[in-house]
């Protein structure tokens, strides 16, 4: 797979702000200048220099994005003298047709630890951040089209993961910490076909329902994203194509990666641009394009460790689907779900009858899923779904 492909697949939006709730940490008063980060905040997110500003990183949430010196300018895929690492997922996760432009910064001398299943152990100091920019048509992606909106960032403290969410001012010009989230009136043009709605930036609580993974001791705050399984494919950077693990590699972040990366499963790409060509899919690509759909877009929270596992549902991509199909909803009754007229998570053979497939289509509150992360319905992810169930051999669900 080549990141051109996944290029073409982002689309654009063309976005009307309408409110922004901010708020504000340990930056200042509430106050706001034309200068730059050291002139709008004291102590060391006011500092000034050349690299990444590690000693802030590390102890402050500072009210202005700039104060990191993270990024070149606005730009969230130019990373300060190289210190980050630019990479994307084989199947992202949907949030309102959005493109996301994700860095890892990892401090210099100490590397991540490889896991097979869970996503990649990052070390103290680690910086991981996710720019979700919105261009005018979901035809014509790139950050020259975009307005951007926010910035997460997840910084590995002392403490634990701190989930950091700024919002981007209209200009471009700097992006400000929003403990509160905030609200943006927006209209998107995907496929020709225009969608107003209402653009959500999470609270740092909301934050919390996702990235929540339980153990017998309690629970803790983990990335999502980054898991060998997506990060195991050709990625175009500047220098060349290159695995993206075996560039981590290369540049000395990682560590404990197997030596055939072949032995790491996978998820195959699925991409909008798709959507038109399911009819010609084998069955088995079918599976494991919805494995890997559900895995990105569900199983964080659909797993026992998840804070959905009073569901039942446990979707991880790892997970066999011939041993544990009641888990993965197979004539499963819901447990924390109505379900209206429809009886079962998944009836074989019966996507109208499955609510799976309603909770996808439907952009309600209450009834649709993901719960929150997501104020349209993804069309493209619904129709994977759909045939997925479709094809599978119909049964009647009696106990």
């Amino acid at each position: 797979m080549q990141n051109n492909k996944k290029a073409a697949i982002y689309g654009g939006v063309l976005w009307i702000m309408a409110s922004v709730i901010t708020g504000c940490s340990s930056g200042g008063d509430g106050s706001a200048d034309d200068g730059g980060s050291s002139a709008k905040e004291a102590g060391v997110c006011g500092e000034s220099g050349d690299g990444v500003n590690w000693s802030a990183l590390s102890s402050t949430n500072c009210r202005y994005l700039s104060s990191y010196r993270l990024f070149s300018g606005a730009d969230p895929t130019q990373t300060t003298d190289g210190s980050g690492v630019v990479y994307d997922l084989a199947s992202p996760l949907f949030t309102d047709y959005a493109s996301k432009y994700r860095v890892v910064y990892v401090p210099e001398g100490k590397q991540a630890q490889y896991s097979e299943q869970e996503v990649i152990d990052f070390p103290e100091g680690t910086v991981i951040t996710k720019t979700f920019a919105l261009p005018a048509d979901t035809a014509n992606r790139g950050l020259e089209n975009e307005r951007l909106l926010e910035t997460r960032l997840l910084i590995r403290r002392a403490s634990g993961w701190a989930a950091l969410p700024y919002i981007w001012d209209a200009n471009k010009e700097d992006a400000e910490l929003s403990v509160a989230g905030g609200n943006y009136a927006a209209t998107v043009v995907h496929n020709g076909v225009q969608h107003n709605f209402t653009y959500q930036v999470p609270d740092t609580n909301k934050c919390k329902q996702c990235h929540q993974f339980k153990t017998d001791s309690g629970s803790r705050f983990v990335p999502l994203g980054p898991k060998a399984r997506q990060l195991n494919w050709t990625y175009a950077y500047p220098s060349g194509a290159a695995n993206q693990l075996a560039y981590w590699k290369q540049k000395g972040i990682i560590s404990g990666l197997p030596d055939d990366l072949s032995s790491i499963d996978s998820v195959p790409s699925y991409s909008d641009a798709d959507a038109s060509n399911l009819a010609g899919y084998s069955d088995d690509q079918i599976h494991r394009l919805a494995k890997g759909y559900l895995d990105v877009n569900c199983a964080h929270c659909h797993r026992p460790e998840g804070g959905a596992s009073n569901t039942g549902l446990s979707l991880e991509f790892w997970r066999s689907f011939a041993d544990y199909q009641s888990q993965h909803g197979v004539c499963k009754q819901p447990v924390a779900y109505g379900g209206g007229a429809l009886s079962y998570d998944i009836e074989p053979g019966s996507p109208d009858a499955s609510i799976f497939n309603f909770r996808m289509e439907t952009d309600q509150p209450g009834d649709k899923m993901p719960e929150i992360g997501r104020q349209l319905v993804h069309q493209e992810g619904q129709a994977l779904i759909y045939e997925w169930i479709a094809r599978m051999a119909p049964n009647d669900c009696v106990d």
